[in-house]
Order: C-alpha cells, then sequence, then structure tokens
C-alpha cells in the first residue's frame, strides 16, 4: 500500500468517526426522550452535554442551549468568535437558540473551524428539540386539562349530591305535616255536614292531595337522579289500561271544557311494564293536555303496536309549543312560556315521565307546531328488553 492509498483510508476512517459520533449524539437525544420520568429541562441538559463529544473538537468545544427564560450550558461554556448556532423552532415560532463554541481558534474548515456536517447535525438537533418542547409542551396542557376536568368533575358530583340530599330533607320536612293535614282534612271532609264548611273541607283535602302528589313526583326524580327508582314489571294489558284511564279522567277533561277520545288500533299485545307507573305518565300527559288544550277543543289518546314497541300519542288541540322550548320541556324546572302563565307546577311532570319511560327501555318525544296543537308520544318494548 503506498503512502496515498494510506492517507485516503486514513481520511475515510476519520470521517466514519465523525459520522459515529453524530449517530451517537442522535442515539442519545433519542434515549433522553424515552425516559417519561425526565422533565425538559434535565433533557435539554443531557443534549447539551451530549454535543461536545459529537464534534471534531470535543476538547475545546463547548455548547449553550438558550430559551425565551432558561439557559442551559456545558461546564466550561464560554462565548467565543468562534460560534455556531441554530434557531429552535416551536410550533413555527422562535424558542430558543443552539449555540457552540470553540474555546481556541482551529484551522479554517466548511464554515469558519466547523465541518458541513456539523452544521447538518445542529441543524436536526435543533429540530428535535422543537418537537420534543411541542410535544411536552402539549403533555402538560393535556395533563392540566385533565386535572381542571377532574377537579370539575369531582365539584359537580359534590354539587349534584347537595342537591340531592337537600331535595330529599326538604321532601322530608314537607311530608311530615302533610300527611296529618291530609288525614285530617279528609276526616273532617266526611263527618261535617254543614254544607259551607264541607266544601271548605273538599277545598283543604284537594289542595293537600295536589301538593302530595306533586312532593312525589319531585320525590321520584331524586330517585331516578340517584338510581334507586325501581319498577315492578308485571304483565299488563295496554288496551284495557288505557281504556280504564280514559274513563276515569273523563270528569276531569269536561270539568275543563275538553271532549276526550281514545283510538285504538287493534290487536294491542301485552306488554311487561309497571301498570302504576304507565298510568302515571299517561295521567300526567292527560293532565297537561287539558290544562294547554283550546276552550272546547278536543284530546285524542292514541294506541297502536309497532315492530318492537307499542306506542302511546296524547294529542291536544291547543296554543302549540315554540320550536326553541321543545327541546327543553323534558328537563327538572323547565316550563313553556304559556305553561309558565299558569302559574301553577314544578316543572317536573314531564321529567318524570321520560325518567319512567326510559326505564321501561322506551323513548319519549314532542312534535308541536304553534297554533296546530301538540301531541306527545311514548313508546314501551313489546319484549321490555331496553332498546340502544
Amino acid at each position: 500500500m503506498d503512502a496515498n492509498e494510506y492517507t485516503s483510508l486514513q481520511e475515510i476512517a476519520h470521517r466514519l468517526g465523525e459520522r459515529v459520533k453524530e449517530l451517537n449524539c442522535l442515539y442519545g437525544i433519542t434515549r433522553l426522550v424515552e425516559q417519561d420520568e425526565l422533565s425538559v429541562d434535565e433533557i435539554l441538559q443531557g443534549v447539551v452535554d451530549l454535543i461536545p463529544p459529537s464534534w471534531q473538537y470535543p476538547e475545546i468545544t463547548c455548547a449553550c442551549i438558550r430559551l425565551k427564560q432558561k439557559r442551559f450550558q456545558t461546564d466550561n461554556y464560554k462565548k467565543t468568535r468562534w460560534q455556531q448556532t441554530e434557531d429552535i423552532f416551536v410550533n413555527g415560532t422562535k424558542y430558543g437558540t443552539i449555540e457552540i463554541n470553540y474555546l481556541t481558534e482551529m484551522p479554517e474548515m466548511d464554515e469558519g473551524p466547523f465541518l458541513k456536517e456539523e452544521r447538518n447535525l445542529i441543524h436536526v438537533i435543533a429540530e428535535r428539540l422543537g418537537h420534543i418542547i411541542e410535544h411536552r409542551m402539549a403533555q402538560n396542557s393535556l395533563q392540566s386539562l385533565y386535572e381542571q376536568e377532574k377537579q370539575l368533575r369531582q365539584r359537580l358530583q359534590l354539587e349534584a349530591q347537595w342537591r340531592i340530599d337537600f331535595t330529599r330533607n326538604l321532601i322530608h320536612e314537607l311530608k311530615t305535616p302533610l300527611t296529618a293535614l291530609l288525614a285530617t282534612s279528609q276526616l273532617l271532609y266526611e263527618e261535617e255536614h254543614n254544607q259551607k264548611l264541607n266544601q271548605l273541607a273538599k277545598y283543604v283535602l284537594e289542595g293537600a292531595s295536589s301538593l302530595n302528589v306533586r312532593i312525589d313526583e319531585l320525590h321520584d326524580v331524586v330517585k331516578g337522579e340517584m338510581g334507586t327508582l325501581k319498577l315492578e314489571l308485571k304483565t299488563i294489558n295496554m288496551a284495557e289500561l288505557l281504556t280504564a284511564i280514559i274513563n276515569e279522567t273523563q270528569p276531569l277533561a269536561r270539568q275543563n271544557d275538553v271532549v276526550l277520545r281514545l283510538k285504538m288500533i287493534e290487536p294491542i299485545p301485552a306488554i311487561k311494564a309497571d301498570a302504576a307507573r304507565v298510568r302515571q305518565v299517561v295521567l300526567n300527559l292527560l293532565n297537561n293536555a287539558f290544562k294547554y288544550a283550546a276552550e272546547g277543543g278536543q284530546v285524542t289518546a292514541k294506541c297502536n303496536a309497532e315492530t318492537r314497541f307499542v306506542r302511546v300519542e296524547i294529542h291536544d288541540r291547543g296554543a302549540g309549543i315554540a320550536p326553541h322550548e321543545q327541546q327543553r320541556l323534558f328537563t327538572p324546572g323547565y316550563q313553556a312560556n304559556y305553561h309558565r302563565e299558569t302559574g301553577v307546577g314544578l316543572g317536573i311532570g314531564l321529567a318524570l315521565c321520560r325518567l319512567l319511560v326510559e326505564l321501561h327501555g322506551g323513548k319519549i318525544w314532542v312534535k308541536s307546531k304553534v297554533g296546530k296543537g301538540t301531541s306527545f308520544f311514548f313508546t314501551l318494548p313489546i319484549n321490555n328488553a331496553k332498546q340502544a
């Protein structure tokens, strides 16, 4: 081997050695990033320490990473005129700079005393650092949002539990004197023979009974929110149940100057349901229809069987409900504008209806046009299997 060949091989070996150092640097950065327990600051300091061994003259190389508010540097860092820099960009914005200095003057190469390969390496390191910072910033942001969401969820749970406890205690406080009032007014109504006093006793009894129903509805809604409201499922004849309810409510319909009709599309199969709760839903919808149907109007109850459901519709020819209000009708405490004008009710009747229907595995909804009337629909599964 002649001298030229030997020199050429030495040069190739030197260049390969330099490339190995560069690869070791990039590999070292990857290893730092893979250590999840390291903070961004620890990673950046680790990168700074990896840089000098990767340059051509490690013993006289120092490095520094400057960010907006922080600086990371090697122990021997000193700013000199033999310098190489690269900007670090995060999310497209300049976030910092990598700076590499030689502590003493060295021969001129491609970029002052630095190699073009070292320019490529510092560029790759800057890009990698930008991605690392972006990723960690995104992680921190997500963690912060998660903690905020967790705290908010806990606060909402506490507030919901407080509301449930308060409502339950309120119901107990109301029920205790109301029970005595109901018994007393009932006895007075039955025993008093003076017509005027008897009528007054009747008013007291009706008022106390109405209040008792409202409290029971509120109690059911609270139990529904707590998940403790249970159904007593039995096989029922829906046609017979609806017929009985319609016959029972005819006097109330006449009192409200409303014609009440029932349309049954036979056959209506027997279903498994809680008859008392289904009755509660139908009565609630009928009472609403009686209150808000136009005077001298008509309320129609319809029932038919579909593939998997029995469907019930309660239709009135009242004032109708505006589209923006229909979406909130089944929210506890909400009443449509024309309902509020009556000044009665807690706005929980429809919320309870939805709760009871959905407990059965059915659905409830409303269709209405202002000035054209309103129809409330609900379905109950024929096989009582809750539908998705």
